[in-house]
C-alpha cells in the first residue's frame, strides 16, 4: 500500500514550503515506518545520478524549489485518470502505482513503487493536472456516495467485505482540525471499499455481485476524490 506515502509526502513538500522550520525532518516524516524512502531519476529531472537511487533527504530540497508547486495527491483508477492529463508514461506508472504526486503547475510528479521493506518514489515528466473538486463539495458528495452504496448493500443483503486494519493517516502540522478529520474519513472509506472489492461479500449471483461491486467502486472513487481536495491544498489558493 503506497496511498499513505503519497498523502505523506503531498502534505509535508506543502507545508514545508509555507513553514521553513518543517523542512529538516519533513522526509523523515515522510518515510513514517518505512526502512528507508529513495528518490530515482531516470530522466535527469531533478539532478539525480540516472544511474542511482537517493535517499529523499537528499533530494527533498530541490522537491520544494520545484517551480510547479504547490503539489496535488493523485488517485487514478481505471475509467478515472483525473486529474492527471498526462503523459502516456506517468498515466501508465501512476495507475499500476494506484497513486502519484504532481506539481499543479506541471512538469514533474513522483510515483510511488513499494520495495520490500522500503520505498522508492519514480521521477517523472507530468502535464499540468487538471482541476480538482473543493473540499466541502468533495465532502458532500462522499457523504451522498456513502448513503447511496449503504442503500443498496441493504436491499442487496450482501456484506460489504472483510474490515481492513487500523491505519494512521498522518498530514503535515499546519493543517486545520476539520481538513485532518476529512482526510482520515476519506481514507478509511477508500481503504475499506478496497479490502471489499477484494471478493465477492455474501452474493449468490452475478446480479448482485456486480451490483454490490458498482456501490463500493462509488465510494471508492468519491473517497478519492474527496482525499485529494483534503490534503493537496493547505494555506495556497488554486490557480
Amino acid at each position: 500500500m503506497t496511498l499513505l506515502a503519497a498523502v505523506r509526502l503531498v502534505s509535508y513538500l506543502n507545508a514545508a514550503a509555507l513553514d521553513p522550520r518543517l523542512r529538516e525532518r519533513a522526509p523523515f516524516a515522510v518515510q513514517g515506518t518505512d526502512l528507508a524512502h529513495h528518490v530515482v531519476d531516470p530522466q535527469g529531472l531533478i539532478g539525480v545520478d540516472p544511474w542511482a537511487a537517493a535517499p529523499l533527504p537528499e533530494v527533498f530540497e530541490e522537491l520544494l524549489a520545484h517551480p510547479g508547486r504547490p503539489w496535488l495527491l493523485a488517485l487514478p483508477g481505471p475509467g478515472r485518470l483525473a486529474p492527471l492529463q498526462g503523459p502516456p508514461e506517468l498515466v501508465r506508472a501512476a495507475l499500476a502505482a494506484g497513486s502519484a504526486v504532481v506539481a499543479t503547475g506541471g512538469g514533474l510528479a513522483l510515483v510511488p513503487h513499494r520495495v520490500g521493506p522500503a520505498l522508492q518514489w519514480e521521477v517523472l515528466p507530468a502535464e499540468r493536472p487538471g482541476a480538482v473538486p473543493t473540499a466541502y463539495e468533495a465532502e458532500r458528495e462522499l457523504s451522498e456516495t456513502v448513503l447511496r452504496a449503504a442503500r443498496d448493500l441493504t436491499d442487496l443483503d450482501v456484506a460489504g467485505g472483510r474490515r481492513p486494519k487500523d491505519t494512521v493517516l498522518e498530514l503535515a502540522p499546519g493543517y486545520p482540525p476539520r481538513q485532518r478529520l476529512a482526510a482520515d474519513r476519506a481514507a478509511r472509506l477508500w481503504l475499506a471499499s478496497a479490502a471489499a472489492l477484494d471478493g465477492d461479500g455474501t452474493s449468490i449471483s452475478v446480479y448482485e455481485a456486480d451490483r454490490r461491486r458498482a456501490a463500493l467502486l462509488s465510494v471508492r472513487e468519491a473517497a478519492a476524490q474527496a482525499l485529494v481536495a483534503a490534503v493537496s491544498w493547505l494555506g495556497v489558493e488554486q490557480d
